[in-house]
């Protein structure tokens, strides 16, 4: 019995010295991420997205989703993060690089369950393989990262509850399953894969098999239906119908999914040159010849099939199969808005699908080394192979560490749009707005059609003051059906121009499409605030803030406009306008834990108006500090010249 336990003890204790390697060089190699800043799309999934943000956003997560598809459980785990650490990036990254060792782990496990030769050199490969970096390095694709864990998992429970038939195993499989759905649903296919590891395992699947599959295919029906939904409605994909929008796609599968496939299998045995976003591909759906790459990936699963009694075959067709049905939701054969605006094809959307050419490989090479090669030459070969993948993940971990990076690299890659309009917002963000109107106009060149782009020409043309190029731009990317927020942007920049009369059309049109929108009742308040029209300025942002009462950029800015014009907005007093100014001031604050410079130099402003000079100083000493600490330098500088005032005796009161 002793040498029973000193035996397992031995085995735990390898076990666990493996999976300690593994996250050693997952670690290792994501060196350079860990103190990276936000990237592409951050801000919109989490920076700047009031779901996260908000307290009360955890509800809208799950049953009031506005964003562009549907990962609720992506977005909790933004949420409770931010409860963390708020805006601070490295946080989520750190969370986002452990759980891709955690991945790396689990891999490791499921191919050691199948029997894989070189497990662990296998999951050690995926787990530093540059292709990953897209998915882990960039925090917004924390979706692809949590789904992997939780199909991980489900996985583990199905090859569990095939070995012992017991039910647990298989509601843990299932609802893992689902989980994984909600982060993301690239693991969509997973319900097809599940019977090709099973044939894998007992060379045959039954019809119990197949029906045990079932609720899995309905989940993934139900949250792929789900998905589509939102790539239509809330995107710029198609209006019609999903259905119709999947027929109009089979002719673009059918060219794109070859090609496309060689492509990802090149760049897995080659990374190099990788990018964020590649350029398009024309695809002549009208030429015979154009569908052969695709014919030729047909042929080749069917030929592994028909050899399948070789074992050699056996396992080609179990990884390739594994490799196509992973693939084939990003193949082109569905409505996907990111291929219509960006690219059609993506390094991150193969994380999962790395797995099956890793596999196969490492297999390979561990069976035919075993035969051919001293245990010397294979460990040093394995060393090898690590140490050139972990250099290669440590480089293009380092690219992802800024937006300037990024998309510096991009453009030596790829020549694309959207690493033009990228660049356009790192040079705009850092005040070179002369170059940025270089890039944004190169961008809009590359690409006519990229609505994006035309927005952030719009946005730097409004920097440099060219108002009436601002509301050109603005308009075109409204004519290509651009969000009904542009509505209010065209109409700060109109009413900035003095087009008074458009800027009105602008901001009434956008008011009338969305009755609910707040942001655009601010956005025409703070317009005509600009303009000297105070009193309908206080009316817009009473009337964002009656559709949005915690509207913090509503609360903020009816604040200022109290506290700088106090008697002149509204019927009341002067010193009713301030105590108004004062109380709206400090919710904004209490709502972001006076954590934000602009909204305590609102307060600073109002205490002033009121007289109280000394806790105005106080504000404005805590507001500068803030923004220095945050790198807002000119912020900082417009608050010192505020507090000099308060310092004098004297009310800040705009001119």
């Amino acid at each position: 019995m002793r040498d029973r336990q000193t035996d397992r003890g031995g085995i735990l204790d390898s076990v666990a010295a493996r999976a300690a390697g593994l996250v050693v060089l997952v670690l290792v190699a994501y060196l350079p991420a860990f103190g990276g800043g936000w990237l592409w799309d951050d801000d919109i999934l989490i920076t700047a997205n009031p779901l996260v943000t908000e307290a009360r956003g955890l509800w809208g997560i799950w049953f009031n989703n506005t964003s562009p598809d549907y990962f609720p459980a992506t977005l909790t785990s933004y949420w409770v993060e931010y409860r963390l650490w708020g805006d601070w990036a490295p946080g989520y990254r750190a969370v986002n690089i452990l759980v891709h060792a955690v991945n790396t782990i689990l891999v490791w496990r499921i191919l050691a369950r199948l029997g894989v030769p070189g497990a662990w050199l296998a999951a050690a490969v995926w787990g530093i393989h540059p292709v990953t970096v897209a998915s882990v390095a960039w925090v917004a694709e924390r979706k692809n990262t949590l789904s992997m864990l939780f199909g991980c998992l489900s996985l583990l429970g199905w090859l569990s509850f095939e070995e012992t038939g017991q039910r647990r195993f298989y509601g843990w499989s299932l609802a893992s399953f689902v989980v994984a759905l909600l982060a993301k649903t690239s693991l969509v296919t997973l319900p097809l894969i599940l019977p090709v590891l099973t044939w894998w395992q007992r060379g045959r699947v039954t019809r119990v098999d197949l029906l045990r599959i079932i609720p899995f295919l309905l989940a993934s029906l139900v949250l792929g239906l789900v998905t589509l939904w939102y790539q239509m409605g809330h995107g710029s994909g198609p209006s019609s119908g999903p259905l119709a929008a999947i027929l109009a796609s089979l002719p673009r599968g059918g060219v794109l999914a070859g090609r496309a496939v060689a492509f990802y299998l090149w760049k897995d045995f080659w990374p190099t040159k990788l990018a964020m976003v590649y350029g398009v591909w024309p695809l002549e759906t009208s030429r015979l010849a154009a569908y052969l790459p695709t014919i030729a990936l047909g042929a080749s699963l069917v030929g592994l099939w028909g050899l399948r009694r070789s074992r050699w075959a056996r396992a080609g067709f179990v990884a390739a199969a594994v490799y196509v049905l992973a693939l084939l939701p990003i193949l082109g054969f569905l409505p996907v808005t990111y291929m219509k605006s960006f690219a059609l094809l993506a390094d991150h959307w193969q994380y999962a699908a790395l797995v099956a050419p890793v596999t196969i490989v490492v297999a390979l090479w561990s069976t035919v080394g075993e035969r051919w090669l001293s245990e010397g030459a294979r460990r040093g070969g394995a060393v090898a192979v690590l140490v050139l993948l972990g250099v290669l993940s440590f480089r293009h971990a380092v690219i992802h560490r800024s937006p300037r990076a990024l998309w510096s690299h991009n453009l030596t890659v790829a020549d694309v749009w959207a690493a033009r309009d990228g660049m356009a917002q790192v040079l705009h963000d850092e005040g070179e707005n002369a170059a940025a109107l270089v890039e944004a106009r190169r961008a809009v060149e590359l690409f006519p059609a990229a609505t994006p782009a035309w927005i952030g020409l719009g946005v730097i043309y409004t920097a440099v003051e060219r108002y009436a190029e601002a509301v050109r731009a603005y308009q075109i990317a409204i004519d290509q059906g651009g969000a009904d927020h542009l509505f209010g942007l065209a109409g700060v920049a109109a009413a900035l121009g003095g087009d008074v009369a458009r800027a009105e059309t602008f901001f009434a049109t956008g008011a009338a499409r969305r009755p609910r929108d707040a942001k655009i009742r601010v956005d025409w308040g703070l317009a005509l605030s600009q303009l000297g029209r105070h009193r309908e300025a206080l009316a817009r942002y009473r009337d964002a803030l009656a559709i949005d009462p915690a509207n913090v950029e509503a609360i903020n800015a009816l604040a200022f406009l109290l506290a700088c014009h106090p008697g002149e907005t509204s019927d009341a007093s002067a010193g009713d306008d301030v105590a108004e100014a004062v109380d709206f001031a400090r919710k904004a604050c209490a709502a972001t834990d006076n954590g934000d410079p602009a909204l305590l130099d609102t307060l600073a402003t109002a205490l002033a108006a009121g007289g109280d000079y000394s806790a105005a100083t106080a504000a404005a000493d805590r507001a500068i500090v803030l923004a220095e600490q945050g790198g807002a330098d000119q912020l900082a500088a417009e608050i010192r010249s505020h507090r000099d005032l308060f310092r004098a005796g004297k009310p800040f009161r705009p001119e």
